[in-house]
């Protein structure tokens, strides 16, 4: 059995209580997507200006030190990726939020469907898209996930790899 049939078994107490929560959820995930989608603009932010500084200081160091341009071209181009990955998490996606278009409800006024059978398949609607937010929501954050690790081991490798080209000058394994 379809859910919007099910809803329609209900008292109308019950579907308006299964309606408001479900108007509920959906503001909450507009509320809550509005959040991440922050987080994942500050966080690209912060990303693309870590690859243009290291990409840059790269440029401006190749012909003095070759190593050492190398080790930021690849963290720069590390950076590069994780940002790519937060530009995916932070694109806009096809949200839906609660509410609707009254042109709509034409079909329902026209079939003479009552108030009842409406508001359960509105709700059923609601479920919908309830599940169509929750799995864009959860593809922004696996992207959003994906570029944080990456940026951790790009500035762990950064490091590692400085570390170990200081040690090789100091110690004249590399002239």
């Amino acid at each position: 059995m379809a859910l919007k049939d099910v809803l329609k078994t209900a008292s109308p107490e019950v579907l308006n209580e299964i309606l408001r929560e479900a108007e509920s959820r959906l503001a909450a995930q507009l509320t809550t997507a509005i959040a991440a989608d922050a987080r994942a603009m500050t966080f690209l932010g912060f990303v693309a200006t870590l690859a243009v500084a290291s990409l840059g200081a790269s440029l401006a160091v190749v012909a003095s030190n070759g190593w050492l341009a190398c080790i930021g071209i690849v963290v720069g181009g590390a950076f590069t990726a994780a940002g790519m990955f937060a530009f995916e998490a932070a694109k806009p996606i096809d949200f839906q939020a609660p509410g609707n278009d009254p042109s709509l409800w034409e079909a329902d006024i026209l079939a003479s469907i009552s108030a009842h059978n409406a508001i359960a398949e509105q709700t059923a609607h609601y479920d919908e898209m309830l599940k169509e937010n929750r799995a864009a929501m959860e593809a922004s954050a696996r992207s959003l996930t994906v570029a944080a690790e990456i940026t951790r081991w790009t500035v762990v490798g950064g490091a590692v790899a400085s570390a170990c080209y200081l040690a090789a000058k100091h110690f004249a394994f590399i002239v």
